[in-house]
């Protein structure tokens, strides 16, 4: 009777630690499989685009992780003369252990409501969120913009039709500038201007000749007067744009996965089966994905594929911030299959 209170009481307080336990010891292991999984397969659909293979993505709709909890105790008795079984019993042994079943649900990705989605103009405020958030807001810029004002930063180089602008780049570096230093926002206009706006504000006159030059590049009003506020709205659009609008042509998740697959190195002898592209344009020149026939032992995300490792050095500043804005965009981009991921531990007290 003793043993089975004692390995009762055991059971229930065991049940007052064990769920918040196994979240500490479950939610870094599930969440470190899921994004590490995540990269790897990005990385590996971006191999696949450049040896013309089908791409494809299949999401972790939830995780459902079942943790039972066994209590057991034991009491060992001596039948017979004492001599028998003196010094070999023992009196109370008792043990408690989890098990962890965990259940996974995987959604594939696809259809015309995918294909939508990842071949679509990426939407402007989530262009310029990735832009703001990126350690380089000129490369996040030159790599997200394909034009801005009909003035191009065009995918690849294809004399003399497809050619990159010079000003493009000024109009990105002076952007970084300003944002940087606090005198440009990004913000969300109201009333009859609704939508996103570049707000120019408090610019000293050390920096009025930066403001008047990148006024000057987009083509848009100059303030009455020198150190007044600036605000223009932003629109997603082609060609020529509205008078006193900035309009913005954006890459699309497609757009960013193809200028990967073209950075791809590859030997003489694999490079025969991939697809060749033209010299890449400024989004894309110095991005780096290497191979190799042995896994790395430093990469910031590797793929196996036909034999070979595809990764991405981790000393790779550059090409580690496209793979990150990459990542967030394929993300954000993956239509709503549900609520998940789901971790699910029904751990508490019976």
């Amino acid at each position: 009777m003793r043993a089975a209170i004692v390995s009762v009481a055991a059971g229930l307080s065991a049940c007052t630690w064990l769920g918040p336990e196994t979240i500490r010891a479950g939610r870094p292991a599930y969440n470190d499989a899921i994004l590490s999984t995540s990269d790897e397969q990005l990385l590996q659909n971006i191999v696949r685009m450049r040896f013309g293979d089908s791409v494809g993505f299949l999401t972790v709709s939830s995780v459902t992780a079942n943790v039972t909890l066994s209590a057991g105790a034991a009491v060992d008795l001596g039948i017979g003369p004492k001599q028998n079984y003196a010094g070999n019993l023992v009196p109370f042994s008792g043990s408690v252990s989890t098990e962890q079943n965990p259940t996974i649900t995987y959604t594939p990705v696809g259809g015309d409501r995918v294909l939508r989605q990842y071949a679509s103009e990426t939407p402007v405020d989530m262009t310029l969120l990735l832009i703001s958030s990126a350690h380089s807001r000129k490369d996040a810029w030159i790599t997200l913009v394909r034009r801005v004002n009909n003035i191009r930063n065009p995918d690849f180089i294809e004399p003399p039709a497809l050619m990159p602008d010079p000003r493009f780049e000024e109009i990105a570096s002076l952007i970084d500038s300003l944002q940087r230093r606090g005198m440009l926002y990004w913000v969300r206009l109201g009333g009859a201007q609704a939508g996103i706006g570049m707000v120019l504000h408090s610019y000293s006159p050390t920096n009025a000749r930066e403001v008047a030059r990148l006024v000057e590049l987009l083509a848009i009003s100059k303030p009455l007067r020198e150190g007044d506020d600036v605000v223009v709205p932003v629109r997603l659009s082609t060609g020529t744009p509205e008078p006193g609008t900035i309009a913005l042509e954006t890459r699309s998740l497609f757009d960013l996965v193809r200028l990967a697959a073209a950075s791809i190195e590859l030997p003489a002898d694999d490079a025969a089966g991939a697809a060749r592209y033209p010299e890449r344009g400024p989004a894309g020149k110095e991005v780096r994905i290497r191979s190799s026939s042995t896994r790395p032992a430093q990469a910031r995300v590797t793929a196996e594929y036909r034999g070979r490792f595809y990764y991405i050095e981790q000393t790779d500043e550059l090409s580690k911030q496209w793979f990150s804005m990459l990542s967030l965009l394929s993300n954000a981009q993956v239509p709503d299959t549900g609520i998940g991921p789901v971790l699910t531990i029904p751990a508490g007290r019976r």
